[in-house]
């Protein structure tokens, strides 16, 4: 197993290198059509009722899938006080510890996405705005991106028992000693 967890680690780098330039893309198309909204109502006098539906699922995409993306890189939101004053043995467990409660969450989350997802292909159910998009497409970004954290947050624990070296990428997080 530890001599094919380097290649695996390299594909999953490479499988979130490309989710994070799509959160990337979805970030600036989003940036478009807030500035379009902005433009249409207040130059234009237009209505822009499907900007905010639009923006809404867009936002559901950038939040799970890109919070998936940035906890694999090991950027995403933590506090590491309590980690400044322990020895490298209990950092290790702590980080361990930490992991487990994460994956745990991610479950959970996957699991609600999961049916969330599903009652709304059975039902056919459509948002209430304009686009009457079918509500199993945003909900989507749920389940997905709850998928991707379970994995980010399982290959964490994997990678905390058996080390790899990883190569360093440009987004690599860099440790202040």
């Amino acid at each position: 197993m530890t001599r094919k967890l380097p290649r695996l680690v390299g594909a999953i780098d490479v499988l979130f290198d490309a989710l994070m330039l799509s959160v990337g893309v979805v970030v600036v198309l989003t940036v478009v059509v807030i500035s379009y909204g902005v433009l249409a109502r207040e130059v234009l006098h237009r209505s822009d009722v499907w900007v905010t539906e639009s923006t809404t699922y867009l936002m559901g995409y950038m939040t799970f899938v890109g919070g998936a993306t940035l906890a694999w890189q090991g950027r995403h939101l933590k506090v590491d006080v309590l980690q400044h004053f322990l020895e490298p043995r209990s950092r290790h467990a702590l980080e361990i510890v930490s992991s487990v409660v994460v994956t745990a969450v991610a479950l959970v989350l996957m699991r609600l996405g999961a049916t969330f997802w599903r009652d709304a292909w059975d039902s056919g159910e459509q948002s209430w705005g304009m686009l009457s998009l079918p509500l199993w497409i945003p909900y989507l970004s749920l389940f997905v991106g709850s998928v991707l954290l379970v994995l980010a947050q399982v290959m964490r624990l994997v990678l905390l028992s058996f080390p790899v070296d990883r190569a360093p990428t440009i987004d690599a997080p860099h440790e202040v000693a």
